[in-house]
């Protein structure tokens, strides 16, 4: 093959992979939202449910997962020190016990 056909399906190639990149980005936002207006169960949601969460990065997302079971926002509060009441304040009527 040369020079100028290499480049020529590399031209054609590269379009289909940005559209692919663009899928891949919108499937976890569309996943969220579906998981959201679903609530989340703090105490048996996997850690990809969790990470859907406003506040909850993956190491959250484990340290939650690690403290289960939680009683009631109380509980939740108190296991998950610093960031407890953070996320639950910025998840209200997201997620149920």
């Amino acid at each position: 093959m040369n020079k100028t056909a290499a480049l020529t399906l590399l031209a054609l190639l590269l379009p289909t992979a940005a559209s692919a990149q663009k899928t891949t980005k919108t499937t976890p936002a569309t996943s969220c939202a579906q998981v959201l207006k679903a609530k989340v169960n703090l105490n048996k949601a996997p850690e990809a449910a969790l990470i859907c969460l406003k506040g909850v990065k993956p190491a959250v997302a484990k340290d939650i997962i690690a403290n289960r079971p939680f009683k009631d926002a109380s509980d939740f509060g108190k296991k998950i020190e610093d960031i407890g009441q953070k996320i639950l304040g910025a998840n209200t009527g997201n997620f149920s016990f």
